[in-house]
C-alpha cells in the first residue's frame, strides 16, 4: 500500500520529471547495449510504468492498493522450505494453482490476480512439504490425483513400538533404574489406553476417544513442569487424567482412573486438592460471589485449573445449560483475567475473529482488529461458544493458535502474532450426535484441545443451585426439579417439548425461579409462573395440557387457564391507571 502524506505530492512531481529524463536516456542507449545494461533498462521501465499508474490515480484519494505476495510465493522466490499443513482441507481451486510449481525440475507460477503475464520461476532451493490426515476423518477430502501424483508420499503410522515409545518418554524422565521402571509403566499404560479406546471407551458424545502421541507428550510435559510443586505421584495423576480421563463419560472415566492407578501409580491414589491450589486467585467480583460451587462443579473447576496452569486450549463438551461457559467465566473472575466470548453460528465469518478494513474519520482505510486478535495480543481469556457450528474456514484458522507455539497468523496484515503469556482459549459445544445442526469435528482438530466432558447437573445439586442463587426456599426448588424430570420423561415417550424451542433446561428453571422470587409467595404463584414459562411456548393444546397436569400434580393446586389471563389483564389495567 502506497500512502501519500503532506510531502507526497511534491515527491510525485519530482518523480514525474525523473520519468521523462529516464525515457530519453533509455531511447539513446537501448540499441547495442549489453545484457546487463538491458536488464537495468528493463528495471527502470517497470519503475516508470508503476509511477505512471500512481500519477494517473485519483488525486483526492489518500491511498492506493498494491498486491502483497503470500507466504507461498515468497518461499518460491527466495528458495525457502514451506509446509502446507492439513493440505486436504484447502479448496480444490487453491490446490490446482500450485500444480505448475510441482511440474518437472523447473516449475513456474503465474499470478493472474496481479495481472502478470510473466512467470515466477521456482528457486533451486525451494522445497514444498505437505501434511494431511486420512480422508476417513470428518471434514477431510482426498487430494486430486493430478496433485497427489506429483508428491513423494510417505505414510506415517501411529507410534506403538516399545523401543520408540521408551525413547520418547525417556526425554521427560531422568535416567536411572527406578526411572526406567516408570518409563516401562507409562509405555504399558499408553498401549492399554489405545486398546481400550478402540474396544469399550466412550467420550461425552458417545464416540470413541482419540488418544495420540500429542496426548502422551502433553501429559508428560505437565508431569515434568508440575513435579516440583505437587510431587511426582500427583503430577503423574493430574497429567494423565487431563488427557486420558476428562473427555470420557462417567463409566469410561472410572475405567481409565483405575488404569492410571494400577499401571502407573502402583495402586496408590494421590490426595485430592482444591482447584484453587493450581491457580493464583485475586479479589472476586460480583459474578464470582454469586457462583454456587457444588461437588460436580468443583471437579470441573479442577480439570479446568490444571489445563490453565499449562495454558493448553480447552474444549468443554456437554448438553445445553450444563454450565460450560459459566465455569470459565467464574475462573476468569477469581483469577483477574478479562473474559470475552464469540457466539458461533453457521454464518460466522472469519472477519469476526480476525478483523477487517474499515474507514476512519478521515476516510482512510485502517485495519480494525477482531475479538480474537485483541485477546491474543492482550492476554484475555476468550470463549468460542458453539464451536461445532462455525464454518470450516473459521476452524482452520485456529490450527496454528492451538499448537504449542501459540501463534496467530493474520493474512490481511501478513503478520504472525505471538500469544500473550496470559492468553487462554476455551471452546464449548453440544454433542453433535444429540443436537441437530452440529457438525462432527475431526479427531485431529479435537486432539489439539484438552477435552472436558461437562455432563448434566445432578438433580440434588441443581435444586441447591436454584435455592442459593435465586434466593428461594429449597423445598420449592426441589419441586421445580421434579417438574423438569417429569416433563423429560414425557418428552421421551411422546413429542412434548420435541420442537426447536421445546427443550426444558436448567436455564428455564433459573428464569422460573427468578420470576417467582420477584413476584410470587405461594405454591399457586409458583405453578402459574411455571405455566406461563413452560406451556405458552407450545402450540399444541394437548401438550399444554400435559404441562398443566404435571404442575397441578406437584404443587397440588388447580389451574384455571382462563382465569390466569383475566388476572393478568386486571393487573395491567391497575398498573396503567397509576402511571
Amino acid at each position: 500500500m502506497f500512502l501519500i502524506d503532506k510531502n507526497g505530492e511534491h515527491l510525485l512531481k519530482g518523480l514525474q520529471g525523473l520519468q521523462i529524463a529516464v525515457g530519453k536516456v533509455v531511447k539513446r542507449i537501448e540499441s547495442g547495449s549489453s545484457k546487463k545494461r538491458k536488464r537495468q533498462i528493463q528495471s527502470w521501465e517497470e519503475f516508470c510504468i508503476k509511477l505512471h499508474n500512481v500519477c494517473q490515480s485519483n488525486p483526492s484519494s489518500t491511498m492506493m492498493f498494491s498486491f502483497v505476495e503470500g507466504s507461498f510465493v515468497t518461499a518460491l522466490r527466495n528458495g525457502e522450505w514451506i509446509l502446507l499443513d492439513e493440505v486436504n482441507l484447502a479448496p480444490p481451486e487453491t490446490l490446482q494453482r500450485i500444480v505448475g510449481v510441482l511440474e518437472g525440475e523447473h516449475g513456474v507460477l503465474c499470478l493472474a490476480e496481479r495481472g502478470d503475464t510473466d512467470y515466477i520461476h521456482r528457486h533451486p532451493n525451494f522445497r514444498v512439504f505437505a501434511c494431511m490426515n486420512p480422508a476417513t476423518d470428518a471434514g477431510k477430502r482426498d487430494l486430486p490425483f493430478s496433485l497427489r501424483s506429483r508428491f513423494t508420499e510417505y505414510f506415517v503410522d501411529d507410534v506403538l513400538n516399545d523401543e520408540d515409545l521408551s525413547l520418547f518418554i525417556s526425554q521427560f524422565i531422568s535416567r536411572g533404574y527406578m526411572d526406567q521402571q516408570l518409563v516401562n509403566k507409562i509405555v504399558c499404560f499408553y498401549k492399554e489406553a489405545k486398546k481400550e479406546s478402540e474396544e469399550r471407551l466412550q467420550d461425552g458424545a458417545n464416540q470413541k476417544p482419540q488418544y495420540s502421541l500429542r496426548s502422551l507428550y502433553r501429559a508428560l510435559e505437565y508431569m515434568r513442569k508440575a513435579e516440583r510443586k505437587f510431587g511426582l505421584q500427583k503430577a503423574l495423576y493430574d497429567g494423565f487424567s487431563m488427557f486420558f480421563v476428562s473427555l470420557l463419560d462417567g463409566s469410561s472415566a472410572e475405567i481409565m482412573r483405575q488404569k492410571i492407578s494400577s499401571l502407573v501409580l502402583g495402586g496408590h491414589m494421590p490426595p485430592h486438592v482444591h482447584f484453587s491450589y493450581y491457580l493464583e486467585t485475586s479479589k472476586s467480583d460480583g459474578y464470582s460471589g454469586n457462583y454456587v460451587q457444588t461437588k460436580t462443579v468443583q471437579e470441573h473447576l479442577g480439570n479446568l485449573a490444571r489445563a490453565v496452569l499449562m495454558r493448553y486450549p480447552i474444549l468443554l463438551q456437554g448438553p445445553t445449560s450444563s454450565g460450560k461457559t459459566s465455569l470459565v467465566q467464574y475462573l476468569a473472575a477469581i483469577t483477574g483475567h478479562d473474559f470475552v466470548r464469540i457466539n458461533n453460528h453457521e454464518h460466522t465469518d472469519l472477519q469476526e475473529y480476525l478483523g477487517s478494513y474499515i474507514t476512519d474519520t478521515t476516510g482512510k482505510l485502517v485495519f480494525n482488529e477482531g475479538v480474537l486478535v485483541k485477546a491474543v495480543r492482550n492476554g484475555h481469556w476468550i470463549v468460542l461458544d458453539e464451536l461445532n457450528l462455525a464454518p470450516s474456514d473459521v476452524l482452520e484458522a485456529l490450527n496454528r493458535l492451538l499448537d504449542d507455539n501459540r501463534e496467530l497468523f493474520v493474512p490481511e496484515l501478513q503478520e504472525r502474532i505471538q500469544a500473550h503469556p496470559n492468553f487462554m482459549l476455551f471452546a464449548t459445544q453440544n454433542p453433535p450426535t444429540l443436537y441437530g445442526g452440529r457438525k462432527m469435528l475431526s479427531r485431529a482438530f479435537r486432539n489439539r484441545f484438552v477435552e472436558i466432558h461437562v455432563g448434566e447437573i445432578p438433580d440434588n445439586e441443581l435444586s441447591k443451585i436454584l435455592a442459593d442463587r435465586c434466593k428461594i426456599y429449597v423445598g420449592h426448588a426441589e419441586k421445580m426439579v421434579e417438574v423438569m424430570k417429569d416433563l423429560r420423561l414425557h418428552r421421551q415417550s411422546s413429542r412434548v417439548f420435541a420442537g426447536k424451542h421445546g427443550f426444558i433446561t436448567p436455564r428455564d428453571l433459573f428464569r422460573w425461579a427468578d420470576r417467582y422470587q420477584r413476584f410470587g409467595n405461594s405454591y399457586e404463584d409458583l405453578a402459574k409462573d411455571g405455566y406461563y414459562l413452560l406451556a405458552e411456548r407450545l402450540r399444541d393444546e394437548d401438550e399444554k395440557s400435559v404441562v398443566q397436569e404435571i404442575l397441578e400434580k406437584h404443587f397440588r393446586v388447580k389451574l384455571n387457564v382462563k382465569n390466569l389471563y383475566e388476572q393478568v389483564l386486571f393487573f395491567l389495567l391497575v398498573f396503567s391507571t397509576h402511571l
